[in-house]
């Protein structure tokens, strides 16, 4: 398939203009010196305008076309108390002028800090649930949505962290995005790392490279599965973006990325003294900030591995955002 045509097919589906693309590709020079390798660069979703960005941006470009599509006048989102889809959907709704219901299965704080406060500067309608399961925080969200139907509102629910297929098709165009940059700048740029967490990010973007002639290799750093779990999750993702928009995907999995599964520290939310302090060292090099859920693993990864001769070339580090966070982190 031609690579315009890929891009008519990416652009067929309802979305909406959230953030400002394409985001930046910055040289990290700094870093270069630091670790005596050439041609170190950083995408920057963490600065694409919505909210204080983030990979979910793109997403939600996606998923609120769709839903504006379908004349959704509410949309629902979940997650724990500082989730960053959350914020930004929270922050997407003001600007679409479309009300905005955040579930919370957590207890309301004393102090909010971090993503619960840029929802509560937001005003956001939040709904703090308490400590319950997600099995009840969706059963909580289920009555909520029927509740709304019959009070003739049409709800929209933001499902599986607005990782889904459609959401998904955001990072298939940011791998365009980042092919484009790449060829028009003359970089030689051969290797993309990228977090991977519930495997929506990562997807999109291995798919997108995989249709576009893997130009370049992703080098998955998992923050949260072991490999094996994580490999069946970005399968099952890659079939279902397929069906979704009829494009080949023309090679094995393992010809477009690697999974490193050596950084991942136990799983989601728990982070060791060595990347805690790889945050700070970094934020002392370049003066850009990480988090220590995503992207401080994944960066603390793509610098281990730049130290143990992994690359042959130039290599990329995908930020994926989530500063809000980090101010609850520490």
């Amino acid at each position: 398939m031609e690579f315009n045509e890929i891009k008519d097919i990416l652009y067929s589906f309802p979305r909406i203009d959230l953030g400002i693309h394409p985001t930046p590709l910055q040289r990290l020079y700094n870093m270069e010196k630091k670790t005596e390798y050439s041609s170190i660069y950083m995408k920057r979703d963490d600065l694409n305008g919505l909210g204080i960005g983030g990979n979910k941006v793109r997403n939600l470009e996606y998923l609120l076309g769709d839903a504006i599509s379908k004349n959704a006048d509410t949309i629902i989102v979940s997650g724990h108390i500082q989730s960053n889809l959350c914020s930004l959907t929270a922050a997407a709704c003001r600007k679409l002028n479309i009300h905005c219901i955040v579930v919370h299965n957590n207890k309301k704080p004393n102090k909010l800090v971090g993503n619960a406060m840029l929802n509560s500067i937001l005003n956001a309608d939040i709904r703090y649930i308490g400590d319950v399961s997600m099995t009840e925080r969706s059963k909580y969200i289920e009555d909520l949505k029927q509740d709304l139907e019959r009070s003739n509102k049409h709800p929209y629910i933001i499902l599986n962290g607005a990782s889904t297929p459609l959401g998904s098709l955001g990072y298939v165009q940011a791998a365009v995005e980042i092919y484009e940059q790449i060829k028009n700048g003359s970089l030689d740029i051969k290797n993309i790392c990228v977090p991977g967490g519930n495997g929506g990010l990562a997807a999109g973007i291995i798919f997108g490279a995989g249709i576009i002639g893997k130009p370049f290799h992703i080098d998955l750093i998992t923050v949260e599965h072991e490999k094996k779990e994580l490999l069946e999750i970005i399968e099952c993702f890659i079939k279902e973006l397929i069906t979704l928009t009829k494009i080949k995907f023309p090679y094995d999995l393992s010809e477009v990325a690697t999974i490193h599964d050596a950084y991942r520290d136990g799983g989601w939310g728990i982070t060791s003294e060595k990347v805690v302090k790889f945050i700070y060292e970094f934020a002392q090099t370049e003066g850009i900030f990480v988090e220590k859920v995503y992207t401080g693993k994944t960066l603390y990864g793509m610098n281990d591995m730049i130290k143990n001769k992994y690359f042959k070339a130039g290599v990329c580090y995908l930020h994926s955002g989530g500063i809000g966070a980090l101010f609850s982190q520490f």
